[in-house]
């Protein structure tokens, strides 16, 4: 997979979307969404082809007003009363796996590759029982929140240990809601008729959380270890402020936050990759911990430099390394596995008509 696009470019379209998403209150930038997809994806190649982005900006703004309207019915509701901040809680919960669902069937049914067009056919009902989980735990925190009152409300021991214990379970969970998500995003995407697959295992995405966790502890101890030598020099210095000392410590700090970042991006890009196929296209992801947080390490110091100005820069930095560790493999060529695709796709194109509720939400 090649990313042929450069910073220099991407600035041009990005300067040029802000100006007018400023200047249009944020109008613009449903246009200015479709102006940068458009330009990455038809800069990311497979086998010498790109792909096309072919999304509506109307569509996109109806789905960015839903979402505004969204936000203030929450932010108001609660000063209004609390009981219809619950409900209004409640149901922006009800339809948030609905408006997921719309963004994931918007984004792939307006993406090609070749002229032929992507689609996702995964079933909200299998949506709804991913998300219940995560649901019942807001919601659950938000009564609790809206109940408890912190002067007056002493809560039992047992009360602290159930939502303690409850806490650790969905802790516990979280890994395999991703892995849950992930199955159903790549295992209902399909390139005209021909069907992705998506091999992992729960246990998958719990290896790559625990070794996440793992790294983190040693990062906990490195920036322990910095603070206590900070401290000790400063003692020793009789009170004066070891500057340098406080500056090699903020310096260290970022950079072994941004590994466990890196590590998280690769393992699960490398892990989701390995285990995704298109009909008879297999892909391989060789991303790298090390190559990965320099790319966020000169990012971070040059966007603080640029005050923002880098931005498109790292943004492109970034995509190109991630892309171009991605390749994609058939036995039987491209060519041939794309002409299958496209006959069966016009077979079944009588399945791709633009529904009523034809909205990005963006998520």
């Amino acid at each position: 997979m090649r990313f042929l696009g450069s910073g220099s470019e991407y600035f041009r379209i990005w300067i040029v979307n802000l100006l007018l998403t400023i200047v249009t209150l944020g109008i613009y930038s449903a246009w200015a969404k479709v102006r940068r997809l458009k330009y990455m994806y038809r800069n990311t190649q497979i086998a010498g082809s790109s792909f096309d982005y072919h999304g509506s900006p109307i569509a996109i703004l109806k789905g960015r007003l839903i979402a505004l309207v969204l936000v203030i019915a929450y932010n108001f509701s609660f000063r209004f009363s609390l009981t219809a901040g619950l409900v209004t809680l409640a149901l922006l919960a009800a339809i948030f796996p609905w408006l997921i669902w719309q963004s994931l069937r918007f984004r792939l049914r307006y993406s090609s590759y070749r002229g032929i067009r992507f689609r996702f056919a995964g079933r909200l009902g299998e949506l709804y029982l991913i998300a219940a989980p995560v649901l019942l735990a807001v919601l659950s925190g938000a009564l609790a929140g809206a109940f408890v009152d912190e002067e007056a409300f002493d809560p039992p021991a047992w009360f602290a240990a159930f939502f303690g214990i409850a806490f650790l379970l969905y802790f516990a969970l979280v890994p395999y809601l991703h892995y849950r998500f992930k199955r159903y995003q790549h295992g209902n995407s399909f390139l005209g008729s021909t069907a992705a697959r998506f091999t992992a295992t729960a246990g998958t995405f719990y290896a790559i959380y625990g070794i996440v966790f793992l790294i983190s502890l040693g990062v906990a101890v490195v920036v322990g270890g910095i603070v206590f030598a900070v401290g000790y020099g400063f003692y020793q210095a009789g009170g004066e402020i070891p500057y340098v000392g406080i500056a090699v410590g903020i310096i260290v700090f970022y950079a072994l936050y941004l590994l466990l970042i890196a590590a998280f991006v690769v393992l699960l890009q490398n892990r989701i990759w390995n285990n995704t196929t298109l009909g008879e296209v297999r892909f391989t992801s060789q991303a790298r911990m090390l190559p990965m947080t320099r790319i966020y390490f000169v990012n971070i110091i040059l966007l603080f430099l640029t005050l923002g100005l880098f931005t498109p820069f790292a943004v492109i930095r970034s995509l190109k390394y991630r892309l171009q560790v991605v390749a994609a493999m058939t036995t039987a060529g491209m060519d041939q596995f794309l002409s299958d695709a496209s006959a069966e796709q016009v077979a079944a194109a009588g399945e791709g008509a633009a529904d009523l509720f034809d909205i990005d939400i963006g998520l």
